[in-house]
């Protein structure tokens, strides 16, 4: 089976690989297409993001890309949209949206990049409330994809990354399944995302399969990404995610065709 992802990170903000390493390992991995999805502007952390004065250079170089390598791998112009970020979509081929922080008291609180930063705002911005600390990433989440119209929803579950989350109370549960369906009145396509496993960090992808089966129940599309942050992860644990998408009920996945996206037969 052959794979597409448009969940790629590179030099321009915190991926290992240029937009060309990436290219060549796509069609290296004779992969359907490859959308590029570096981090949007966040001012309040610019460890991680492009800077502003380089979207059009980030651009310009996915762009000569796609001319590059035309007849050989088609090549999509995105970006990760962060919740607390600016972005005109009219330059991108698609949008994916994700919440990478919270802001509480003006101190910005990094969610998904470490156990210790996820635990500090736990404690600092919650009161070392967890089930309070979820309730407003969901909303953010929410949010996002209302006000953004995405493409595609990112990571929906990340804060699951650290298993910090209390994954099986059923509180926790209501929580994460009332959040999709609102997102998926504004965006029916989820990324099952891969990149938790590649880092070592995760055994499955999120989704978590029972959001992966309410997804399905609401009609909402799966598309399959891995969050590569380096050139050799662009494919990594498709064909599990694959697996697991029949064991949930799904008998198809959808690839972007620059516009829309197409369904694939599992």
């Amino acid at each position: 089976m052959r794979f597409s992802n448009l969940h790629t990170h590179t030099t321009f903000s915190d991926g290992k690989g240029t937009v060309k390493e990436n290219v060549e390992s796509a069609i290296a991995k004779n992969m359907l297409s490859l959308g590029f999805s570096d981090h949007s502007f966040t001012a309040c952390d610019t460890s991680y993001c492009m800077k502003l004065e380089d979207y059009g250079a980030y651009a310009d170089e996915v762009l000569r890309a796609r001319e590059e390598y035309r007849g050989q791998i088609p090549i999509f112009l995105g970006i990760e949209k962060d919740y607390y970020s600016d972005v005109d979509r009219s330059t991108f081929d698609y949008v994916i949206a994700s919440v990478h922080y919270i802001v509480r008291g003006g101190i910005c609180y990094p969610i998904d990049h470490s156990a210790r930063q996820q635990e500090e705002c736990i404690r600092d911005a919650f009161g070392g409330s967890v089930m309070d600390m979820a309730r407003c990433y969901y909303d953010m989440v929410i949010e996002h994809a209302q006000s953004s119209k995405p493409t595609l929803i990112g990571h929906f579950d990340v804060l699951n990354k650290f298993s910090i989350m209390p994954e099986r109370d059923e509180r926790y549960i209501s929580l994460t399944v009332d959040a999709m369906t609102e997102v998926a009145k504004y965006c029916k396509y989820f990324e099952i995302n891969t990149g938790g496993i590649s880092r070592g960090w995760r055994t499955v992808p999120y989704p978590s399969d029972y959001l992966l089966r309410h997804l399905l129940s609401l009609g909402g599309e799966v598309v399959i990404n891995s969050d590569s942050h380096h050139p050799d992860n662009l494919d990594f644990h498709f064909n599990e995610s694959v697996q697991l998408l029949r064991e949930v009920g799904y008998d198809h996945f959808c690839v972007f065709n620059g516009t829309g996206f197409d369904k694939v037969k599992l």
